[in-house]
């Protein structure tokens, strides 16, 4: 069965559900879901991006496979996964991946989406993909890529179409709220990355090997 495309409405909509009424609780069906229509998104940023698609994938497996494990209730939300993954001193379990660390791993690269969208709702029409690209991928995951991959991403951003072939990709229904578009999905990406940011600070969570 083919994969749908990535589709930029829906995950607007994947993304509004991530956090609870009312409360920061991040409900991580939810952003499991969503990060499955994001994982999407980096094979449209060509070849270079596909080792994330496929870091991504696992990542989500690993998420889900915790969703129905006996453990579940404790995986139900960000907040009480990380509580109970701290508890029980197995954050950082080499024998098996820890949820928190798992999702490290798709909380840094949500820094990168939410600023790529938030810089391709700004910028000018006639605006390079790869200098909007490169600048996100420098200022955010960069910093935890090796120089050998960071040059490899340097080199094929400049593969990439212009900023208004790419918007095609998006399928976006109505062209003409494109950029209010960008701009909520960016900033339902950063209230979350914000949360989740906070949480794995309380806790000296942020540099998980």
């Amino acid at each position: 069965m083919a994969t749908e495309e990535f589709n930029l409405e829906k995950l607007h909509d994947l993304f509004g559900r991530c956090v609870g009424n009312g409360t920061e609780d991040i409900i991580m069906d939810a952003y499991v879901d969503a990060y499955e229509e994001l994982s999407k998104l980096f094979n449209l940023l060509g070849s270079v991006f596909h080792f994330v698609t496929s870091d991504v994938v696992e990542k989500i497996g690993i998420l889900r496979d915790y969703r129905k494990s006996d453990e579940s209730e404790h995986y139900k939300t960000v907040q009480s996964m990380i509580k109970y993954e701290v508890d029980k001193n197995i954050t950082d379990c080499k024998k098996k991946a820890s949820g928190s660390r798992t999702l490290l791993r798709l909380h840094r690269a949500l820094e990168f989406t939410a600023r790529l969208m938030l810089d391709l709702e700004v910028a000018q029409e006639d605006m390079k993909m790869s200098s909007l690209t490169k600048k996100a991928y420098d200022d955010t995951l960069s910093k935890f890529h090796p120089w050998m991959i960071r040059k490899g991403v340097h080199l094929a951003v400049y593969t990439l179409p212009g900023r208004e072939a790419f918007l095609e990709k998006l399928k976006i229904k109505d062209p003409s709220k494109t950029k209010e578009l960008l701009g909520r999905v960016a900033a339902d990406q950063t209230v979350i990355y914000e949360i989740t940011q906070r949480l794995y600070a309380e806790d000296n969570l942020l540099d998980l090997p």
